[in-house]
């Protein structure tokens, strides 16, 4: 089974984060500067225009139209070329000028007073407020706001190279913190790698850091240290289990070989003769739930697994029932891509296939055609052509105690069957071969 990994990494998200973070808090201080400066400007802008009105309104009451007039031409003539020039309009209740140098009357009211930006002279942008000295009489005064609009461009200039160092300085710092995140969750991933593949007595890197990685390598090193220690004691068990069954049932065995030898009776000899039988058949179970339970403790481990060719084992297997198929007269047939590697144990997946051709041989029936073919993936099909198993049966078939069919044993064929494929990265499933049965194990290519 190979390393589990999603392909995506979260330094990447870290990364892309800090950057929009930076970006989101570069136009928010952006807009917020803009519109200070935006408001001060206008601010500026109407007081200067207020006291340019508040002038010409005080030469009005003192010296009347014409000095009005001649003081808005001298204003005109002192301009300079700052960006920030005025401009006036004199006119009469008609709209037509009388001094100043704005050329048709905007769409300011005097007698409200009004202001606001508009263009004079074709292009020319400004803020403006008319209003009205006299009856018949009104005015406008007017500046540009070419300076604010210079230092907004500056300021745009300003915020977009600040935003793109800012941008720079994020990813880098990002990039760096985000990196040595992520190495440091690698080496967790390999540690806990390392333990699935069945080195329980590895260290966890980072149990000494003080953070919250730190803590965490340190709970999965007590984890993995109290799982070490619960399957050692299951392994000590189940094989002291094992030795104190099985040397009672050798020796049962032994006494009971003595007494056929030595028993002239026929019915005994064949009583005794159950007996043994039973009693081997005990240690085979015996032998079975101790393989299922060594199969399902080492899911993942990789630990013994050499790489092997499972064609060469299921020829092999093929090869050692052809007489026994004969005799029983089933067609035996195989079909297999040659070459077809795989991390295993060899004598588990031995009797991976022994169990599904015994399980075939069992309940396809006298003639049936049975065929094993294996092909790269790694894919394995064990096909008969008999009655197949009862839909009933189906969903549970590959639970210990569970039989695909009536007959002898114990239900602890396809049990292991699925242990030992699950072992060695294999699913294992049932479908209807209409007729017949066909049991389908598929993995990863190694």
């Amino acid at each position: 089974m190979n390393k589990v990994r999603t392909g995506r990494s979260l330094v990447v998200p870290v990364i892309l984060a800090s950057a929009v973070f930076a970006l989101a808090t570069c136009l928010f201080l952006y807009l917020a500067t803009l519109w200070v400066v935006r408001s001060d400007s206008d601010a500026g802008l109407a007081q200067a225009v207020d006291i340019e009105l508040a002038a010409l309104a005080d030469v009005f009451a003192t010296g009347g139209l014409d000095e009005t007039a001649a003081r808005i031409s001298d204003r005109l003539a002192l301009r300079g070329a700052s960006g920030d020039d005025a401009h006036y309009l004199l006119a009469d209740a008609d709209g037509k000028r009388i001094a100043g140098d704005i050329h048709g009357w905007p769409m300011l009211s005097a007698e409200n007073s009004q202001a606001g930006f508009l263009t004079i002279n074709g292009d020319i942008r400004v803020y403006a407020r008319a209003t009205q000295l006299a009856p018949g009489v009104s005015v406008i005064a007017a500046r540009e706001y070419g300076q604010r609009s210079a230092l907004i461009t500056h300021l745009n200039w300003v915020f977009a190279v600040a935003a793109i160092l800012v941008l720079i300085a994020s990813l880098l710092l990002a990039w760096r913190y985000a990196a040595r995140l992520g190495r440091r969750v690698s080496a967790l991933n390999d540690a806990f790698d390392a333990v699935q593949a069945g080195a329980l007595d590895q260290p966890v890197p980072g149990r000494s850091d003080e953070d919250e990685l730190g803590a965490l390598s340190r709970h999965a090193e007590q984890l993995i240290g109290r799982l070490s220690h619960a399957l050692k004691g299951q392994r000590a068990i189940t094989d002291q289990v094992a030795h104190e069954i099985r040397t009672p049932l050798a020796h049962l065995d032994s006494r009971l070989l003595r007494i056929i030898a030595v028993n002239p009776d026929p019915d005994q000899v064949a009583a005794l003769g159950a007996v043994r039988r039973d009693a081997r058949g005990i240690a085979d179970m015996l032998d079975s739930l101790l393989d299922i339970a060594a199969s399902e403790t080492r899911r993942g481990d990789r630990s013994g697994l050499e790489r092997i060719d499972l064609s060469a084992v299921a020829q092999d297997v093929v090869d050692l029932y052809a007489d026994s198929a004969d005799e029983a007269g089933h067609r035996l047939s195989a079909n297999l891509t040659p070459q077809v590697m795989i991390a295993g144990d060899a004598m588990q997946l031995t009797r991976m296939f022994s169990n599904l051709l015994d399980n075939a041989f069992k309940y396809a029936g006298p003639g049936a055609g049975i065929s094993v073919s294996v092909e790269q993936g790694p894919r394995i099909v064990v096909a008969d052509n008999g009655p197949g198993v009862a839909a009933p049966l189906r969903q549970t078939m590959f639970e210990p105690f569970r039989r695909a069919g009536p007959g002898p044993g114990h239900g602890l064929g396809l049990a292991l069957v699925r242990a030992i494929a699950e072992r060695h990265g294999l699913s294992i499933r049932y479908e209807d071969g209409q007729p017949g049965a066909m049991f389908i194990l598929e993995g990863e290519r190694s």
